[in-house]
């Protein structure tokens, strides 16, 4: 029998339009899993490399220690408990770019009803503590204050704030025994959990604007030196590189006070920039 001329070439992918709907579900629960196993895997190597790994199994919350030994899926577990947090779609800065430095910065986001806001009090002085507190109907508040945070943490905190999907505990090096939050994002849609040791916690949703906003924010209080110098104008018949970001800062602006509504979360997006820990790297 003759050999099949396309025999030793590699096979095309599957085309996603012509997958079945199971088979579909099946890959987006499987990525689900394996970003969230990368997750876990560097939250169990940073507790190990700054002592609280032992620390974890005699006073961590029973939802991190089942978290961490892998018997349930934190972002199933966690939206189950707050299936109807308030979707944030606005934002608002009251330290505005240009304006003289004060003791603090606050953002504060808010529901298109506006029933529901989240303030973040950003302190400017060595301690970068942050407070965020979460109110409804304009009556009742829960506060959750974070400080100190060294600026490693900091640093941290932005390059996995930036992914777009992923699980990121934002807390200090109190861990759990200090209020901590946890922001879990799929394609750019976050729900940020928090939580205090005296049994408070609070969740709400945030728009990709949100999260945006709320990591820009960060960056532009905690790390001036990164934000880009405006374009200089080029010589006549020469044209302007662009340095700065796609959208001016007037559009991004009118971009984050833009309310949104309601968008689905259906899948998970891979982060290239993450890699496989070895299991052997994760023993106690």
């Amino acid at each position: 029998m003759p050999e099949s001329p396309h025999a030793g070439l590699p096979r095309r992918p599957p085309d996603l339009d012509e997958m079945p709907v199971e088979e579909l579900i099946r890959l987006s629960r499987a990525l689900t899993r394996r970003i969230t196993d990368q997750d876990r895997q560097r939250l169990t190597l940073a507790l190990r490399e700054s002592g609280d790994a032992r620390r974890l199994w005699a006073s961590a919350p029973a939802m991190l220690q089942q978290f961490f030994a892998g018997e349930i899926d934190l972002d199933d577990d966690l939206a189950r408990r707050f299936a109807s947090a308030p979707l944030l779609a606005y934002l608002r800065l009251v330290l505005e770019a240009g304006e003289p430095l004060r003791r603090q910065a606050t953002a504060i986001f808010g529901s298109n009803d506006d029933a529901a806001t989240l303030t973040v009090d950003a302190a400017l002085d060595e301690t970068a503590a942050l407070t965020f507190t979460f109110t409804l109907f304009g009556a009742l508040a829960l506060r959750f204050h974070l400080s100190p945070l060294v600026e490693p943490d900091r640093q941290r905190w932005m390059e996995l704030l930036r992914r777009d999907s992923g699980i990121t505990v934002l807390w200090t090096r109190e861990r759990w025994e200090q209020p901590y939050l946890i922001l879990v994002t799929r394609e750019g849609f976050g729900r940020l959990y928090a939580f205090s040791p005296h049994g408070i916690e609070a969740a709400a949703r945030l728009t990709p604007n949100m999260v945006a906003g709320l990591v820009d924010w960060l960056e532009a209080l905690w790390f001036p030196e990164r934000r880009l110098p405006d374009p200089q104008p080029a010589p006549d018949g020469q044209r302007a590189g662009r340095r700065a970001p796609p959208e001016s800062q007037a559009q991004r602006r009118s971009l984050l006070h833009t309310a949104i509504p309601d968008a689905p979360e259906e899948q998970w997006v891979p982060d290239d920039g993450e890699q496989d820990i070895s299991p052997d790297a994760l023993d106690w």
